[in-house]
């Protein structure tokens, strides 16, 4: 049986090679003491059904916009969220989701199953930190238009979607302008703020 930390290749792809292949396996990891890592993939974690929180993973958190992999779960001792998510990204580092922050738990695969994982992690990263540069100004803008053309999507009947492809595209070239000050694509941007609002 080949362990997620001992391939080559720490790629997302190839990380879910072997998670695919090792579901459900446990391995003890060196720290937190007592801590065993359940392989797994995203559909076996309580978050399965959860796009919202999913999607915010490799967006709303780090500075760039990323693909997180789910690896496993933590089990074996106590955390302060229902589930303990593991998962790696492009960068190979190792990231944990306790339902409030992302953890950067481990720099490697390899690190994760020499030295086990350090929790609360060495960095931590909350929801938003992506966009915590933006001016709040442009946020605001950003933010009542996005309400203006949410509201419009639910109340808008079938026949009048183009009017809303039409606003929307508007609002989308209106905030490209802004662009210049964002450090996220734009899409990212939209999502976010539709998160806030509840969709």
């Amino acid at each position: 049986m080949e362990h997620i930390w001992r391939r080559d290749d720490d790629s997302p792809a190839g990380v879910s090679q072997i998670v695919s292949a090792n579901k459900g396996e446990r391995f003890p990891l060196k720290k937190p003491a007592g801590a065993t890592l359940r392989e797994a993939r995203l559909e076996d974690t309580v978050y399965k059904d959860n796009f919202l929180v999913v999607n915010g993973w490799g967006k709303f958190y780090l500075p760039k916009v990323v693909t997180m992999q789910v690896i496993g779960v933590v089990e074996g001792i106590s955390f302060p969220c229902e589930q303990l998510v593991l998962m790696t990204c492009e960068d190979q580092r190792v990231y944990a989701y306790d339902e409030e922050e992302l953890h950067l738990v481990a720099s490697s695969m390899k690190q994760l199953g020499d030295e086990g994982m350090e929790y609360p992690g060495s960095t931590v990263y909350y929801r938003g930190e992506a966009f915590k540069d933006m001016s709040i100004i442009l946020f605001y803008l950003t933010l009542k238009k996005l309400t203006v053309v949410h509201h419009f999507k639910r109340e808008c009947e079938d026949t009048e979607a183009y009017n809303f492809k039409k606003n929307s595209l508007i609002m989308i070239e209106e905030m490209l302008k802004l662009k210049t000050t964002i450090q996220q694509d734009t899409t990212t941007l939209i999502d976010e703020v539709l998160y806030l609002m509840g969709t």
